[in-house]
């Protein structure tokens, strides 16, 4: 926290761009501009003492301005403030964290997983949850998925009061994780259930029909708080000629946003 503080303090009365070269790497090649900069022996102090600025091979580097703006090398503010700095080739961006620090998770939009693309069965996805109040980061995989007359013998074991899929239908039954990585409010548990997800076909028509049976132990059902992690079964009927039903945890109404998970 003393890190953040003394991060907004130090910037608060000066604009700084980061300087992509002092981190040893190469410079962005999409644009080229021809900068008129002017250097003026710009020293570094922060909290009294002087910041001696270095690249990542230990070379001086000096801060300097351009049209009123002073800039600073990226590495030597981190290095002072007690921060790691990496750049990352692909996204052409320097990333800068506190030592030990995560990674704040993208957006639902930036997720490389889709309605058209979900999340593979056995994969961890990580995706953040945020609408109205509420402001989740949770971590879901399917481990496992059966379906059809292995599905239904699982179910009938687990309590033989269930009923038999209709015609033309046939369960899909599946062992999922879930764990609450953040909370805006860490007061505040997650309530997860079958009713938090929509299922859907594999041409992405919503099954209307909803269905439940009593699914073998454990059941996923209950509230997670922060840190914690929730473990059990849930049972979904589909056509039996759906080759690759899917379901959607956290869309809103009108069937945006969500993390959309492969049954299959």
């Amino acid at each position: 926290m003393r890190n953040r503080q003394q991060w907004r303090s130090f910037f608060s009365g000066v604009a700084v761009t980061a300087l992509v070269f002092s981190l040893g790497v190469p410079a962005l090649a999409a644009t080229v501009r021809t900068l008129e900069a002017t250097y003026s022996g710009i020293r570094i102090t922060l909290d009294g003492r002087e910041v001696d600025p270095k690249d990542a091979n230990g070379a001086a580097v000096e801060p300097f301005a351009v049209d009123g703006t002073t800039y600073l090398p990226v590495r030597a503010v981190a290095d002072a403030l007690g921060l790691e700095v990496t750049w990352d080739q692909e996204r052409q961006t320097v990333a800068l964290s506190t030592p030990g620090g995560q990674a704040p998770v993208p957006e639902e939009s930036a997720s490389p997983y889709s309605r058209t693309d979900p999340v593979p069965l056995g994969t961890a996805h990580t995706f953040r949850y945020a609408k109205g109040d509420d402001d989740w980061t949770i971590t879901m995989q399917i481990s496992e998925s059966l379906r059809g007359d292995e599905a239904w013998q699982a179910l009938k074991a687990a309590n033989q009061f269930n009923d038999p899929a209709p015609t033309g239908k046939e369960y899909v039954l599946v062992r999922l994780s879930a764990k609450v990585d953040e909370t805006s409010d860490p007061d505040q548990a997650v309530a997860f259930h079958l009713a938090g997800f929509d299922l859907y076909s594999a041409a992405s028509v919503q099954y209307t029909a909803f269905w439940t049976v009593v699914t073998p132990s454990p059941k996923f059902d209950g509230r997670v708080y922060q840190g914690g992690t929730l473990d059990g079964y849930l049972a979904f009927l589909v056509n039996q000629s759906d080759p690759a039903p899917k379901v959607v945890f956290g869309a809103d109404y009108t069937g945006a946003g969500g993390a959309w998970f492969s049954l299959t």
